[in-house]
Parts: C-alpha cells; sequence; structure tokens
C-alpha cells in the first residue's frame, strides 16, 4: 500500500453505499488501483460498478450518516468509546440532502411603541440626524424582548408551513 495516497488528501471526499448489501453507508475512497477501489473502512469495489454502486455526499450530510450508532460486529473491536449521538428523523435527513431549495419571504412583525412624527421632528431640528436615528434605533430596539421574537419566529414558521404546505 502506498502510503503518500492517504496523507496527501487534505479533505476527505465521502461516499455513501446507493446498492448492495452496504446501502446507506457512507465510506471514504483509501486508494485505487487498474481494477478496485479499496475503502478507509474496509472492502472494495470494482472500478466499472463505481457509478452503479456508490455516490459522492456533501461532508456535512456524510458526518450525520458517520454519527449513527452502527450495529455491533463481536468480530471487531471498538476503538473509541461511544459518545452521545445526536438523533436525526429520516425526514429531516431527506429534507438536508435537498441541494434546490425555495428561498421564500418569513414576515416578522412587532408591536413597538415609538415617538409621534411631531415630536421626531422637532428632535430633527435641534440634533444631527445621524444621533437622533441612532438613538431612536436604540430606543426601539430596547423594546424588544428576545422570548416575544423567538414565539413569534415560531408562528410565523408555522403559517409559512400551513400556507405553502396545507392550502385549504
Amino acid at each position: 500500500m502506498k502510503k503518500e495516497n492517504t496523507e496527501k488528501t487534505a479533505k476527505k471526499v465521502y461516499w455513501q453505499w446507493i446498492k448492495g448489501d452496504d446501502s446507506g453507508n457512507v465510506v471514504t475512497i483509501k486508494n485505487t488501483d487498474d481494477q478496485w477501489i479499496n475503502f478507509n473502512e474496509g472492502g472494495r469495489l470494482a472500478k466499472d460498478l463505481k457509478d452503479e454502486f456508490i455516490q459522492p455526499i456533501e461532508e456535512d450530510i456524510a458526518n450525520e450518516f458517520l454519527n449513527k450508532p452502527k450495529p455491533t460486529n463481536p468480530l471487531t473491536k471498538q476503538s473509541k468509546p461511544e459518545q452521545p449521538i445526536k438523533e436525526s428523523s429520516p425526514i429531516r435527513l431527506l429534507l438536508d440532502k435537498q441541494k434546490k431549495l425555495d428561498k421564500v419571504p418569513l414576515g416578522l412583525s412587532f408591536k413597538v411603541n415609538v415617538p409621534k412624527t411631531e415630536i421626531v421632528s422637532i428632535l430633527e431640528s435641534s440634533f444631527d440626524p445621524t444621533e437622533l436615528n441612532s438613538e431612536l434605533e436604540n430606543f426601539i430596539e430596547d423594546q424588544i424582548d428576545t422570548k416575544e421574537i423567538i414565539q413569534t419566529l415560531k408562528d410565523s414558521v408555522k403559517i409559512l408551513i400551513q400556507e405553502r404546505y396545507n392550502k385549504v
């Protein structure tokens, strides 16, 4: 085996099995010869079957699959202690894999107290407009409650989902 092939790669390229007994598993290529693709995780694949059996996936998606607990094989030793795994639902994994997504506006609206326009007009005649705008921003921002923002955002997400996908 050539050690230089494994050390030259700064960024790992992840592949996912899409067919066969290993379907769903994520692997990295260790090396390739004229007939075989050898994987760091063990095993190999005939080069001419590459497009049929494996596909490249993005690193963040690969990490989701790599962090899932695998059934332990009594013939293999585990070198690392078990770590808590963040579970993702199959739906979330499929949603995360989507490459083409629609960007839609998510409207948020908050009620805040603002000074009457007459008062601001008087202040404009007496103070620098930049300073006045800065103080107005601070005055309004100080009224915003982060809990209210989060709840409003959650409500807006629910409304977006209902309007976009559950049209009644």
